[in-house]
């Protein structure tokens, strides 16, 4: 079995560690500490950690880098908001607001950006978080 004639996923997947593959294997049955913004809508949990990256996320449905204003909006964004129509930013904004409600106790938002003051300095006057609840971390 040449490596080079096996896709590259399959690759991967099959010089995967076996404790990687036991972790995904919870993750798809369902019995994982961690799921998907999508995923633990209707749940509750006492302590929560979203974790952002439109980077990591590859998408084209969500994008956390508008909605917390270190990407400007596109032409579409513009033409939508302006017709009334639904936006990205719309719908980016319903999904952080159901991953944060998940939260009974504690919660915790790490977004992953290449401005982190310009994403502070646009949340305070959102007035999602407190100014000192917001750290940056370089």
């Amino acid at each position: 079995m040449a490596g080079s004639s096996l896709p590259a996923g399959w690759r991967l997947a099959l010089e995967a560690p076996f404790d990687q593959i036991e972790r995904y294997d919870c993750y798809i049955r369902g019995v994982s500490q961690f799921d998907t913004h999508q995923g633990v809508k209707g749940l509750e949990f006492p302590g929560v950690m979203v974790v952002v990256s439109d980077e990591e996320a590859r998408g084209f449905m969500f994008a956390y880098d508008k909605l917390f204003a270190t990407k400007a909006k596109s032409k579409t964004d513009l033409k939508n908001e302006a017709a009334g129509k639904e936006t990205t930013i719309d719908r980016t904004r319903r999904l952080f607001h159901v991953t944060c409600r998940r939260a009974e106790q504690s919660l915790a938002v790490v977004y992953y950006t290449a401005e982190p003051t310009m994403a502070r300095d646009a949340m305070i006057p959102k007035v999602w978080f407190e100014p000192e609840e917001i750290e940056l971390i370089t």
